[in-house]
């Protein structure tokens, strides 16, 4: 880092580091190619970092996940962008940067995500010696929004949020009184969808279809006094066979494996990849996965209209106890 970041626009982001012993500094320095995504001196004011502030080995837990072992300016970050959001490895074990391009020229916006955190490169392509600065408006791994906040601001989850908003599934998102633990398809597991039931993807992003979009992300919410994190899930899989978790009408049965550094869900004997793990806001826990909890049986598709099999069962339902009643009379 430059010598003069003490005095500078990361005066606060050197303090940090030196209060934590210096080791990070240590550790940047030896790096022959390095990027470092340095939060600004206004960025540190957040009264949930203050908290952080003094568990130390959680400090450098996040301070790692702002340090990249390669050379990313803006150019190269477009380049593995390619279209698609970004996924770097950080410093930290296990912890993955996702980064996101948009615009040309003076009008280009770098944004990142790390740890639940949604940051906007306010100044990019900082050289040093042996790579990059990028100074960011937020510090990663402090989550600071709810689980709709998140869902809100982060360009992977758009399509759920858009479904969610129209359904007012989103309404609950923003309660701090509740735990949540959301399973939540990434666009392009929504796309997918698209080419396995076209005509039950259409009705999903439906205003007239909002009820049975909703009763579909039902299924994606587990509501209770805790959040799960993958490594929870996993070993609860590990001493139950299965997790059984509690969603707003029914419960979820899902099993959690950890292959090869990354988590699958095996849900219905379908393995589903789960994309970003462990994505902290301030009222839950958010895990984006590949492909949603949806099976070709869930959807019925005649005479244009869409029923999930949940619904069918609410609707069989009612007709039984209106013929008992009828009978009865």
């Amino acid at each position: 880092m430059n010598e003069n970041a003490e005095n500078g626009a990361l005066r606060k982001f050197y303090e940090v580091i030196m209060d934590n012993g210096g080791a990070v500094l240590d550790d940047i320095n030896s790096l022959s190619e390095v990027t470092i995504l340095a939060p600004s001196n206004e960025a540190w004011n957040s009264s949930n970092i203050n908290n952080v502030l003094r568990d130390r080995n959680k400090m450098r837990q996040i301070l790692n996940m702002h340090i990249i072992k390669d050379r990313l300016n803006v150019d190269k970050i477009r380049q593995k962008n390619a279209n698609l959001i970004a996924q770097v490895p950080t410093v930290n074990n296990n912890t993955f940067l996702y980064f996101n391009v948009r615009g040309e020229g003076t009008d280009t916006v770098v944004s990142v995500e790390g740890g639940g955190v949604n940051a906007t490169v306010i100044q990019a392509d900082v050289a040093q010696t042996n790579g990059f600065v990028h100074i960011i408006d937020h510090v990663l791994g402090v989550p600071y929004t709810t689980v709709l906040g998140k869902l809100e601001s982060d360009p992977m989850m758009s399509d759920t949020y858009k479904m969610g908003k129209f359904s007012h599934f989103n309404d609950q998102l923003n309660n701090t009184q509740r735990r949540f633990t959301y399973f939540v398809p990434r666009d392009k597991g929504w796309q997918k969808t698209e080419l396995d039931y076209p005509s039950a993807h259409k009705k999903l992003f439906m205003q007239d279809f909002a009820y049975h979009s909703k009763s579909i992300l039902e299924r994606h919410l587990a509501i209770s006094d805790k959040e799960y994190t993958m490594k929870d899930l996993v070993k609860l899989s590990h001493e139950s066979g299965s997790v059984v978790l509690p969603t707003f009408r029914d419960s979820l049965s899902i099993r959690v494996e950890e292959e090869a550094g990354r988590y699958v869900i095996i849900w219905n004997y379908k393995k589903i990849n789960v994309y970003r793990p462990d994505v902290e806001c301030t009222n839950g826990i958010i895990h984006v996965i590949d492909y949603p909890l949806l099976e070709e049986k869930d959807v019925v598709v005649a005479g244009g209209s869409y029923l999930p099999e949940s619904s069918i069962c609410i609707i069989l339902a009612n007709l039984i106890m209106i013929t008992v009643a009828r009978f009865l009379n």
